[in-house]
């Protein structure tokens, strides 16, 4: 996932476990400042990684541990990245006899606040109560035709007749109607004064207007063109100042609040709406994310969480996606047993319906989506994995000898007796990509039971492949002869050359390839290095194999190394392929095995 993302997220949001030591938490919840520290900041690092020069991280934590947490950001990040402790007022908590806190922090930092100045990146929100204003505007387009007098009038009614509590109540000053939408008359006068004063006249009266005492914020040509654009607004008659129209579909985004008002129970209950049962105690707020990754403005905003949970980031996401169709992406990741319970059905369910009640689906207003899961392997799955050889004239040297014994322990043992384990990589296993197998440990249970690996998508994931194609496997038996060939050494007068490949599900030769590209520079759309990636099963007659692969690649399918077509070919087992050298002294055609191990044990 690192070769893959790095330096391509926009926005981290993480929901890490608050230190507190209760219960509540799925996470070891009771470390000592030092542990949470260490624990937090490892993974800060990483993430870090992951982000785009105009990215951002989200996170949310409480009152007790904000300031380490904001130590630590800036250790990372460096304070000068420093964005906001934006506050989540979420409703009384607790009955403290003191103070009932009732609010939770999200902290929030920029990857580089100077390249987000520099190329003039805004965080904009969209003000609130606007869909109801327009709905409103509509239906008195309706009722009065083009008498907008007469809508000026009924919006101001409805404005005063809304409830305070209401969103559209703060935009009341958006109450005046015309040809275009709604307005509110703002200020035409030059900022403190000194601005030009002319002659302009009403439009009705036909009489030169008052001229604010500022001068007018405009030189005399522009404004004789808003004139004409209808762009200002008019007084009954020539003694009041003109005003300029400010439309509110000009301004329907601000800089977004640093306070969310949201109930923090209300959340806790609409899960339990999705899901029909209990399964997740004090999840976040998919309201309150979904007004974090809106205010990022992004079409294709690609979000990163690491502490999912309940899977309220992925909830936050569709239903944005579901209002205004764009296509924010994300990506999750958790440990616990309740991805399968309440993280995988939530996003499942949300997608399929925007409302639930009980478990049941209230409407059917659902949403186009896709997502893919995947299982890491665990370091539970590595350990129970581990295969030890067995040396008995090994055994009784050690037995025999006990500071050659401990020596041997501490200095070989893991490097010499596991190499054939299926979790430190067992190449001999890639003879056939589809029959790698490991012993998985069942989730919430010390059950073991043997499943196989998809080797083809680790090692998409390794390269950091971005995949444009995946073949369907093809299977073909082959016809095979021997032509003379007076290159070869005097003890071998022919090669074997495959006449015929017939496309056989029976057949012994399997392959399948994948098409895609890998970033040369992290982040950089233009240098991709376009690649292919042929799978293979391997029979006990090598020459065989490699005399199909050329039939199959060159001249079934017309792929030769040598052209252009791909920057890098990668192929499981030894071949005989041209293999022309790019880059210096790397070849073209590669050894998927040398690049998984390379890839897999890179960090280490």
């Amino acid at each position: 996932m690192h070769q893959k993302y790095r330096e391509q997220v926009k926005c981290i949001y993480i929901d890490p476990p608050y230190n507190t030591g209760g219960d509540e938490f799925v996470y070891k919840d009771s470390y000592r400042h030092s542990s949470w520290s260490s624990m937090l900041h490892d993974r800060i690092v990483v993430g870090h990684s992951f982000l785009t020069a105009h990215g951002a991280l989200f996170a949310s934590i409480d009152e007790v541990e904000q300031p380490i947490l904001r130590l630590l950001m800036d250790s990372v990040f460096g304070s000068q990245n420093f964005v906001a402790d934006m506050v989540w007022a979420a409703g009384r908590k607790n009955d403290s006899r003191l103070v009932s806190v009732s609010h939770e922090y999200i902290v929030a930092y920029a990857n580089s606040r100077e390249y987000l100045s520099a190329n003039k990146v805004d965080w904009r929100q969209l003000k609130k109560g606007l869909n109801d204003i327009y709905t409103q505007v509509a239906r008195l387009k309706r009722e009065h035709g083009k008498d907008y007098a007469a809508m000026t009038s009924a919006l101001k009614t409805w404005y005063r007749d809304l409830p305070d509590s209401h969103s559209a109540k703060a935009h009341k000053h958006y109450s005046l109607v015309d040809a275009t939408g709604v307005y509110f008359a703002d200020n035409i006068s030059w900022p403190g004064g000194g601005g030009p004063k002319y002659e302009v006249l009403h439009p009705k009266t036909k009489k030169p207007v008052k001229i604010p005492s500022r001068g007018w914020i405009t030189n005399q040509e522009k404004m004789q063109q808003w004139i004409d654009d209808d762009l200002v607004h008019f007084g009954e008659d020539e003694k009041s100042v003109p005003c300029t129209k400010s439309y509110l579909k000009d301004r329907e985004y601000q800089a977004p609040y640093s306070v969310f008002y949201q109930d923090g129970r209300a959340a806790t209950k609409r899960l339990r709406h999705v899901l029909g049962v209990d399964d997740f105690g004090f999840p976040k707020d998919e309201i309150v994310l979904s007004e974090i990754f809106e205010m990022l403005s992004e079409d294709n905003l690609l979000v990163l969480d690491y502490f999912a949970g309940s899977g309220t980031t992925a909830h936050a996401i569709i239903s944005l996606n579901r209002e205004d169709q764009r296509k924010r992406k994300y990506i999750l990741v958790e440990q616990n047993n309740y991805f399968d319970t309440v993280l995988k059905p939530r996003i499942q369910k949300v997608v399929y319906s925007k409302d639930w009640k009980d478990g049941k689906p209230v409407s059917r207003e659902g949403i186009s989506h896709c997502f893919k899961t995947l299982r890491l392997e665990s370091y539970e799955d590595t350990l129970n994995n581990l295969a030890l050889k067995t040396d008995a004239n090994r055994d009784i040297a050690l037995a025999n000898n006990p500071d050659l014994q401990r020596d041997y322990l501490l200095n070989y043992f893991l490097d010499v007796e596991t190499q054939a384990s299926q979790s430190l990589l067992n190449i001999a296993d890639f003879r056939d990509p589809t029959a790698y197998k490991m012993n998985i440990k069942k989730p919430g249970s010390d059950e073991q039971s043997l499943q196989a690996i998809d080797l083809i998508e680790t090692f998409n994931w390794l390269i950091g492949l971005w995949v444009s194609n995946i073949a369907a496997p093809h299977s073909f038996s082959a016809e095979f002869e021997r032509e003379q060939d007076p290159d070869l050494p005097n003890d071998q007068k022919t090669r074997l050359i495959c006449k015929r490949l017939k496309v056989d599900d029976q057949g012994d030769y399997w392959f399948r390839l994948i098409e895609g590209y890998t970033l040369k520079v992290p982040g950089d759309e233009t240098s991709k290095v376009a690649t292919l990636i042929i799978w293979r099963k391997q029979t006990a007659d090598a020459e065989k194999d490699n005399v199909v692969l050329q039939k199959f690649l060159m001249d079934k399918l017309g792929i030769s190394p040598r052209a252009q077509t791909y920057d890098v070919i990668y192929i499981n087992g030894s071949h005989t392929l041209p293999n022309p050298v790019v880059e210096g002294e790397k070849t073209k055609v590669r050894l998927i095995e040398e690049a998984f191990h390379n890839a897999m044990w890179s960090g280490e």
